[in-house]
């Protein structure tokens, strides 16, 4: 083990740890993975009794209800995917409870929507919770709420969601489990040459490049690789340390005290305060002005707040106080804030002078 990482490592104390689908789900009867949530628990353990506190972002509802309700492959429509959650949740937190009984810890259940990380108070709300509950002593696991989530309120994947709850925790590492060995310089599963990149110290577009978006993550899995890259780039930018590992070879706490193979992903050195974290990461936007080329000028170079005479256009529905994307004339985003008009306020307002501001500088990030 390399002194950075050991030192990274050592000095961590707030993980999250996400377990995708392939990894929870039975790849023979697809039904839950018990003897892996077994060896979880007790690796877990390991982590708690080294003074550690874990949350987990755990996959596997939607792939465990499939084998209850006899599907071979994920479906399709959006009310039968539910109904294989709803099943699967019941499956896989009886999975949780009884494994980590035997360790002598207490798991318990949070299921989440986007709407939860859009509205700034239920975001705060989501910190004291996971708090509370470690103060406890219990192990939160964290899903999406899919039995009830349509596109509007869906987080988008468990990916995204487990770097969401790494930034509103301020957790110093991102543990990201699949059946990859980490990230690779190309495709493993095509190229037999590819070589394991043991340290990233910066997710840069090249990073990204080296795994396709959209690319389905398996038959019970929603995210590929892209998506986990996109994870990491959000919670490094933050300030959090990432790390991919194997979760068919790797457990939580080899990675510690094992020197276990995987990718190790440098966070920012400086870390971002709370709110700068929801602005730019963790919510989802409503909507999106366009700002002329004087406006994108005045936000990067002035600190200054976005006028309506300086708005191009305005796409999607919003309320006031809704976070917003702020794009460029060439599509490109460029600011994320919170609306001082809805939608159509804004539409009447572009162009205008002297209607005061439609987003405040304190309420907006730049890009």
């Amino acid at each position: 083990m390399s002194d950075l990482r050991k030192n990274l490592l050592a000095e961590t104390k707030r993980i999250v740890i996400k377990i995708g689908s392939r990894v929870l789900v039975d790849a023979g009867n697809k039904g839950v993975n018990a003897a892996f949530i077994k060896k979880l628990a007790e690796s877990v353990a390991v982590l708690r009794n080294a003074g550690k506190e874990i949350a987990i972002v755990s996959s596997g509802a939607v792939g465990a209800g499939m084998a209850r309700l006899c599907y071979s492959k994920k479906p399709e429509d959006i009310a039968n995917k539910q109904a294989c959650a709803a099943v699967g949740q019941i499956d896989l937190m009886h999975a949780y409870r009884s494994a980590f009984e035997k360790e002598k810890i207490t798991v318990g259940q949070i299921l989440l929507s986007a709407e939860d990380f859009r509205d700034r108070n239920r975001y705060k709300n989501l910190q004291n919770i996971l708090n509370s509950m470690l103060k406890h002593k219990v192990i939160p696991v964290i899903n999406e709420n899919d039995s009830v989530a349509v596109a509007e309120i869906t987080v988008g994947d468990n990916d995204k969601l487990s770097s969401d709850v790494a930034l509103f925790w301020n957790a110093d590492l991102l543990l990201l489990f699949t059946d990859e060995d980490g990230l690779f310089d190309s495709n493993p599963k095509t190229n037999p040459n590819a070589r394991l990149l043991n340290l990233v110290p910066d997710v840069t577009t090249d990073i990204l490049n080296l795994a396709k978006p959209g690319e389905a993550g398996s038959a019970v899995g929603t995210g590929g690789m892209h998506s986990k890259l996109e994870a990491v780039r959000a919670v490094t930018r933050s300030g959090c340390n990432a790390f991919l590992a194997n979760g068919t070879k790797v457990l939580p706490h080899e990675i510690f005290f094992e020197n276990a193979l995987g990718t190790l992903f440098l966070g920012n050195a400086k870390k971002l305060a709370s709110r700068k974290k929801w602005l730019s990461f963790v919510s989802t936007p409503k909507g999106s002005i366009t700002i002329d080329d004087g406006g994108v000028n005045a936000i990067r170079k002035k600190n200054a707040s976005i006028l309506p005479v300086g708005i191009a256009g305005v796409s999607g529905h919003f309320n006031i106080k809704d976070l917003i994307d702020v794009k460029d004339l060439k599509g490109n985003r460029v600011a994320r804030g919170i609306s001082r008009f809805d939608s159509s306020e804004m539409r009447k307002a572009m162009g205008v002078k002297n209607l005061g501001e439609a987003i405040h500088k304190n309420d907006l990030v730049v890009f």
